[in-house]
Order: structure tokens, then sequence, then C-alpha cells
């Protein structure tokens, strides 16, 4: 985790030593698209435990992340940005029995909802391209627990499969880094397109897998990290800078 946050302190003071430039008191509105991939790199990759003859494969398969975004603009240099995003993730859960040769595959969605801040860093690239990196952290909260379960029939004999996920806590923070790019019209707002990567400070949630027949119960659980990363694609509105109102003396005749 400290390695995560002195990528992005360092990213964010190489930036500040270019010659940048924000929107400065402009406060604007957007909104957002994310489709969430997996990249075994990035620590967001399948997870496979196993016991004796059964092998339990937790595979993250993608999801989508939408939402709204507020910017304002803080200074020449720097803006910040909040919002609220509804993500969901899909995993999928893969039983493979060596001994029987039986093979089950069991899908669930995890659903949460994002509240970012995060600091945004420019560097003007053309007449109307700027290149940006943000760094900062999410609110997540986790909408409840997940439980699927299926059976497969094989030769007269019934075995059934459960997935039960605890999440870890209702809420809890994560690492947000973003590098990206924006095109800027004059009256027709902004138009991004960037990468994201998230990840949470600690687990989010326990996988527990369940495989019976016959009497014959087994189970295997795993902890679900929830890092994932993100495609970004965003529309800011376009507004006007805010004009600061000039202050007024006043005469004491």
């Amino acid at each position: 985790m400290k390695y995560w946050l002195q990528i992005v302190v360092l990213f964010a003071l190489s930036l500040i030593a270019f010659s940048l430039k924000s929107q400065l008191n402009v406060t604007t509105f957007g909104i957002q698209f994310k489709p969430i991939f997996s990249n075994k790199y990035f620590d967001t990759g399948p997870i496979q435990v196993q016991k004796d003859f059964l092998s339990v494969n937790f595979e993250p398969k993608g999801g989508y992340s939408y939402g709204m975004i507020i910017r304002k603009g803080l200074s020449d240099r720097i803006s910040i940005e909040t919002g609220i995003n509804y993500t969901r993730r899909v995993y999928n859960t893969r039983f493979t029995d060596s001994d029987s040769l039986v093979n089950a595959e069991l899908a669930f969605r995890f659903i949460s909802y994002e509240i970012p801040v995060q600091a945004l860093f420019f560097v003007r690239l053309g007449d109307k391209i700027w290149m940006n990196g943000a760094g900062g952290v999410s609110i997540d909260l986790y909408a409840s627990d997940v439980f699927v379960s299926d059976f497969v029939n094989n030769n007269g004999i019934i075995y059934d499969f459960e997935v039960r996920t605890f999440r870890r806590s209702i809420a809890q923070l994560a690492l947000l880094a973003n590098y990206g790019f924006e095109y800027r019209t004059e009256e027709d707002g902004f138009i991004y397109l960037g990468l994201s990567y998230h990840r949470p400070f600690t687990y989010m949630a326990t996988s527990e897998a369940t495989y019976s027949h016959d009497g014959f119960i087994s189970k295997l659980s795993s902890n679900i990290n929830g890092n994932y990363l993100t495609i970004d694609l965003r529309y800011y509105f376009h507004e006007d800078p805010e004009k600061k109102k000039k202050k007024v003396k006043r005469s004491n005749n």
C-alpha cells in the first residue's frame, strides 16, 4: 500500500514542476461511465484455492461504474473532484472436482457505491488538449452480502454448489490513482478519456464456496480484494468562471 502512495505523491510533484494551469474559479458538473476489467499485474486477477481433490477459482469478470462528478478549480494549478458512483462487479466461481470429474460455475454480482475525493494536476499539451494526473481516496459503501447456488445431477447423484460472499464492513476507504487526457471546448464542455486504478486499503469481502454430495461437505474460502482497473469516459458541462465580488469601500461622509 505504501508504495502506491509514494507513486501518487511523486507523480503529483513531477506535474507541478511543469507550467500548469487549471480552470480557476470554475465549478462544473460532469457524468462518467467506467468499464471495469481485470489484470493480474495489478493484483486484480483470479484467485485459486485448493483442498484435496477440490479446486475453486474466484475470478473477476469485469463490470462497470457510472455516476456524477463535481469539479472545483482551486487555483491556477490544482482542482479537486468529488461525486458519487454506482459500481457493479461480476465474479465467476468455478468448481473442479478431480475425483468425480464434476465441474460447475456460479456467477455473482457485488454492488457498491463510491464517493471519491481527488486532487487533479493539469499540463497543457495544445490549444484544447490537456493532460492530467490525479490521486485521492474513495469512501466505498457495500450494499449487501451475496448468496448464489446451483446443482448438478450426475448419474442420479446430486452435487450441490453454493457461494456466500460476506462484505468485510459496510464502508471502507480505497486509494485512487488516475491518468488521462481531456479535450476542452469554448462553449460545449470537456470530453475526457483516461485510466483509473481503485485499491481498497484492505480486502473487500470473503467468499465461501461449499461443495456437497451424498453427505460429503467441503468448504473453501478466499478474501476478495476489490482492486480494479477502469477506462474512464467523462463529459463535463460548460460553466463560466465565477466572478469574485469586489469589495466596496464605504465613505464616512
